[in-house]
């Protein structure tokens, strides 16, 4: 069974600095936070992007419902 991965981009604005900062943070909601492989590849993707482009990606966390709570793929290691 396959399981979609809902991607939203949003700048973080890390103030009025002389050199702007580029971030990204992938937030996707899911009823089960456990990273699907989808999910690991459009990290890599973005990730590699974000190199391109010179924009760093922060993490990759995929949100579900209690207990379980919340997944990073930064901190497992999946798509950085």
């Amino acid at each position: 069974m396959r399981r979609k991965s809902h991607v939203r981009f949003g700048k973080r604005d890390e103030g009025n600095n002389a050199r702007k900062l580029a971030n990204c943070a992938l937030v996707p909601t899911s009823r089960d936070p456990t990273p699907s492989p989808e999910d690991v590849a459009v990290t890599r993707e973005i990730v590699q992007s974000g190199k391109l482009l010179d924009i760093d990606v922060l993490d990759h966390m995929v949100i579900g419902r209690a207990p379980a709570g919340f997944v990073s793929l930064k901190e497992r290691g999946l798509g950085f």
